[in-house]
């Protein structure tokens, strides 16, 4: 026969129990919205887009200001919120005329800057960036070859999906300001979309 006060005690053990139990159910039910798992330490991609340079077109006829793009870059996580991204871009060549000779300018950068990222849910993580870029530039028109260099301020928005197996897809916009010589200085804006791998 069961004597009372063990009874007792095993009805406070199964009580507690329960609670518990509901607890941590409660807690996988009212998780936050956008509260996503651990993210990884470090990631590098790949993109590839569209540029379009601002005031290249102005003084020039039958003048394209886009063309394609890419990009390679790679992050260092700081916190869950917090990246530091680098990467190296090629913004391929503007072509115009001027009096009928050609005239093109070349473009790239490297750049340094901060990504603040706000998850949505567990796949999907909205971002923006800002920072620096270090541009180097090649222009040939009539007077021949010359270059130019500079490092001016840049900014962008983003997404980024989860695939899984590390693996993601990226979606940004990149706008980096005042490239060029005094002769064609203006942003250049950058549309791309890619991929990225990340460490475990």
């Amino acid at each position: 026969m069961i004597s009372p006060k063990l009874s007792g005690i095993t009805a406070l053990l199964l009580c507690a129990m329960s609670a518990n139990t509901f607890a941590a159910e409660s807690s996988a039910i009212f998780t936050p919205i956008g509260k996503s798992a651990s993210k990884p330490d470090n990631y590098l991609g790949g993109s590839i887009g569209q540029s379009s340079a601002d005031g290249f077109c102005d003084a020039l006829q039958n003048c394209e200001d886009t063309d394609q793009s890419w990009k390679l870059f790679g992050g260092v996580r700081v916190n869950e919120t917090f990246v530091v991204e680098g990467g190296y871009i090629n913004f391929g060549d503007h072509k115009g005329q001027d009096t009928g000779t050609d005239v093109s300018r070349s473009t790239t950068a490297a750049m340094l800057a901060g990504v603040a990222g706000i998850p949505v849910n567990e796949e999907i993580e909205l971002f923006g960036k800002a920072g620096i870029a270090r541009w180097s530039q090649e222009r040939t028109d009539a007077s021949g070859k010359s270059d130019s260099k500079g490092t001016n301020l840049m900014m962008g928005a983003g997404a980024n999906y989860d695939l899984g197996d590390n693996m993601g897809i990226r979606a940004e916009w990149e706008r980096f300001k005042d490239i060029g010589d005094a002769s064609s200085k203006g942003d250049v804006d950058l549309l791309s979309v890619g991929v990225t791998f990340s460490s475990l």
